[in-house]
């Protein structure tokens, strides 16, 4: 790693990859601009892609890390091929995808592997790429930041790993205006003060920008099918909702933090008696750390005497912590910070889900209901809610469209082209 000693207003950043070390910030950014974009899944961009995805699997340490194993996966070549055909494939001839140019990642803190979906897929689309990551230690970042130097120092891919800086630096005005000058897309993962306090700093005119800030994921299970499942169908069911909820602590924005059940109040009752035991026999297996259980313990008093009619179910330091409400409100929203804490609201029917939900409301991980079901509820949403519906088990899967946006149209421009 390189920090910089020249250039006093930029002391702060701390360069994390780069194949020309020993260049002040400024010049790096310049450098890295003045380079002309690839063509879209240009072969030199793919066999890139393809071998760090190839690298990621061979980490010692993957079996810790899944969330990079299902990154590796995401950039198979059946997947990388299928993006490019989004991107190049319906043209007919009357349009042109070009690289976007300068593409500027400023990557969440709290999922750091995130951002390597975009800026991976901005790889594929040939743009040059900026990325500000978190300066939270991460094992993940390590692992991912040891393979692109690897690749370096071995002479592979310099025409990808040209274009390509990684830094980290602390909230510092100076070096995000330095890189929103000169970029021609800026991307950013963070909490709602994150990204108004980035959206002051000017972008050069001609910049596009995408923000993804606070959002949140809910579930909607069906009683009713739920007591039709066999033991071992609960039992997958529970590990599948594990990995949606206790993955990153429940810090990912599509983590459900409420359930919402749908049903009778009896089989409501009878479902969650079968549902739960099965839960806590997974999560049982899971790390669970003390800060994670004082933050959901806090959380839950918070919840509990802003809400008389609210109340825990089973011990205080189960993992997860449960607790009953009668509906979904403002102060669950911004008091519910994750880390195991699970909020269950019963329902008679799932249209009762559209009037709970607002904007924030990010993924709906569902069990048991149909397309038609879910379409109506959809239409019945008064708000800004719900980008994202997915089974139980798929809250934590990227796709290029994100939050409503496809990011491949951020990351290319079209070029239209006379019909004849």
């Amino acid at each position: 790693m390189q920090r910089y000693t020249n250039g006093a207003q930029y002391m702060s950043a701390t360069l994390l990859f780069t194949t020309t070390p020993g260049m002040d910030l400024e010049s790096q950014i310049t450098r890295v601009r003045k380079l002309r974009p690839l063509p879209p899944f240009d072969a030199a961009a793919t066999a890139f892609v393809h071998e760090f995805a190839q690298r990621i699997v061979k980490l010692p340490e993957l079996r810790r890390f899944p969330e990079l194993a299902t990154l590796a996966h995401w950039f198979r070549p059946a997947a990388i091929h299928h993006l490019s055909h989004l991107t190049q494939g319906t043209s007919e001839g009357t349009a042109l995808a070009l690289a976007r140019g300068l593409v500027f990642h400023m990557a969440p803190a709290n999922v750091d592997v995130l951002f390597a979906y975009a800026w991976l897929m901005s790889v594929l689309c040939g743009n040059a790429n900026v990325a500000r990551l978190s300066q939270k230690p991460s094992a993940q970042r390590a692992a991912m930041t040891a393979l692109l130097v690897a690749m370096r120092d071995e002479g592979n891919h310099a025409a990808v790993l040209d274009r390509q800086l990684l830094l980290t630096y602390p909230h510092d005005d100076a070096v995000t205006a330095l890189i929103s000058r000169q970029c021609h897309a800026r991307i950013v993962w963070g909490g709602d003060q994150t990204v108004a306090r980035i959206r002051a700093i000017p972008l050069a005119p001609l910049a596009a920008e995408l923000v993804f800030p606070d959002r949140f994921g809910v579930g909607a299970f069906d009683a009713v099918s739920m007591m039709r499942l066999e033991d071992n169908e609960v039992r997958e069911l529970a590990r599948r909702f594990c990995n949606d909820t206790l993955w990153f602590g429940q810090q990912a924005c599509s983590s459900p933090r409420t359930l919402y059940w749908v049903g009778d109040a009896a089989t409501i009752e009878q479902a969650k008696a079968r549902f739960w035991p099965a839960v806590y026999q997974v999560a049982d297996k899971l790390d669970d750390e003390p800060a994670a259980l004082m933050a959901r313990l806090t959380d839950a008093h918070l919840l509990a005497a802003r809400d008389g009619a609210l109340h825990g179910v089973g011990a205080l330091d189960a993992y997860p912590l449960r607790l009953d409400a009668h509906q979904a409100t403002d102060a669950m929203r911004e008091s519910q910070s994750g880390h195991g804490l699970v909020v269950e609201v019963p329902l008679a029917q799932l249209m009762e889900l559209a009037t709970q939900l607002d904007d924030r409301d990010q993924t709906l991980v569902q069990f048991g209901f149909d397309t038609t079901q879910l379409r109506e509820l959809l239409h019945a949403v008064g708000s800004r809610a719900i980008d994202r519906v997915v089974r139980v088990g798929r809250a934590l899967d990227f796709h290029h469209i994100w939050d409503g946006t496809d990011l491949l149209g951020t990351l290319t421009r079209r070029i239209t082209l006379p019909a004849h």
